[in-house]
């Protein structure tokens, strides 16, 4: 596929450039700060799409009580939009992992990086822990964590039961299950949903790569250990629209409807800070301004040795990504090929939302 770069698609916007947001009734409402979906440039509600009552509750929308900082930070292209401290001090950062679309490197740039307790399934691995009855810190692949698992339903409900969303313990928090980890928080401490968008063509060549490097490709099973790029396109283990369907709670065997992208699309608009794989140094420079990471909002800035950490844990999930490519046809994975063209039919709902992704991230970067 082509590679998607900033330059490609935008240029960056002085504070000039944008209407001032409103301060209206929806600002009291909504406790304050600066509402940045009103512009005229900004992406426009979308008529009719209903968000469930426990996102709309337990998420923050992603521009509640913000504001800009100071103008020299905020003309990098990574954002001039921060949360408060007072917010940060109640909510939860939570990284919304979507399969094979930069969770392992933003864990470790999080946590190896920044310092971050974060709490994901790296906690666990003491099988003993499940049974503590008071949360934790642990110190496992080089970052610190608390001995909690967000990966499955029960591990959340554990999490829960020890009061995570508001025990002010974490920094940050992972998981792949949008509304289970939702139920983890509260209006009054609620969570603060990013995530990182991937091509989904791209993100399940990903999936292949791992299932051929796991454990010596035993995912697959020894029939399938010669498998093609353009066999796995036309095999089950390709994920039909997950990103949608997560985000409207539906199976696989359900079918989806223009109401379900309207649905999904207005999530994202409202509740999430949208970053790109394709520009994941980018994004997580973001990250760290929109959440106070890098201390632009009191004029600081990421010194050298942190920005150089964020390059070394990119280099390094991005070169594990691609392991097991010198062993495939490369040409198999470019647009138009028969494997790109079968997995697209299979997601053309995540291919559309991924487009839309595209747009949320330049107008929130553009906010400078």
């Amino acid at each position: 596929g082509v590679l998607l770069t900033l330059e490609n698609f935008m240029s960056v916007k002085t504070a000039r450039d944008w209407v001032e947001p409103h301060r209206d009734r929806y600002q009291m409402v909504h406790g304050g700060g600066i509402d940045w979906s009103f512009g005229s440039d900004a992406p426009k509600p979308i008529a009719g799409a209903y968000i469930d009552g426990i996102v709309e509750s337990r998420l923050a929308d992603w521009h509640h009580a913000t504001s800009r900082v100071p103008a020299a930070a905020g003309m990098d292209g990574f954002g001039s939009v921060a949360v408060s401290e007072t917010a940060m001090f109640n909510d939860v950062p939570i990284f919304w992992g979507l399969p094979f679309s930069g969770g392992t490197i933003m864990e470790s740039v999080l946590g190896r990086c920044l310092k971050l307790v974060q709490a994901s399934d790296k906690g666990m691995r003491d099988g003993d822990a499940r049974e503590e009855l008071h949360l934790r810190t642990v110190f496992a692949n080089g970052s610190t964590y608390l001995n909690v698992d967000l990966s499955n339903q029960e591990g959340i409900a554990r999490a829960s039961a020890l009061a995570l969303g508001t025990s002010g313990m974490a920094d940050v928090a992972h998981s792949s299950l949008l509304y289970e980890v939702s139920e983890l928080f509260s209006p009054t401490n609620q969570g603060r949903l990013f995530v990182m968008s991937r091509h989904p063509v791209e993100r399940e060549f990903a999936r292949f790569r791992y299932m051929r490097r796991w454990n010596e490709g035993k995912l697959l099973g020894d029939h399938n250990k010669g498998m093609t790029y353009t066999d796995f396109a036309h095999s089950e283990y390709v994920a039909d629209n997950w990103m949608t369907r997560t985000l409207v709670r539906k199976k696989e065997d359900e079918e989806l409807t223009a109401q379900d992208m309207h649905v999904a699309k207005e999530i994202l608009r409202r509740k999430a800070l949208v970053g790109l794989y394709s520009d994941i140094m980018g994004a997580t420079r973001h990250y760290a301004r929109h959440f106070g990471w890098d201390h632009a909002r009191n004029g600081g800035k990421l010194n050298r040795g942190a920005l150089s950490c964020f390059e070394r844990a990119i280099l390094d999930g991005m070169e594990k990504d691609l392991e097991q490519a010198g062993y495939l046809v490369e040409k198999d994975t470019r647009e138009g090929s028969v494997a790109w063209g079968k997995i697209m039919s299979k997601n053309k709902f995540d291919f559309e939302l991924y487009i839309y992704s595209q747009q949320l991230y330049k107008f929130q970067i553009s906010l400078s």
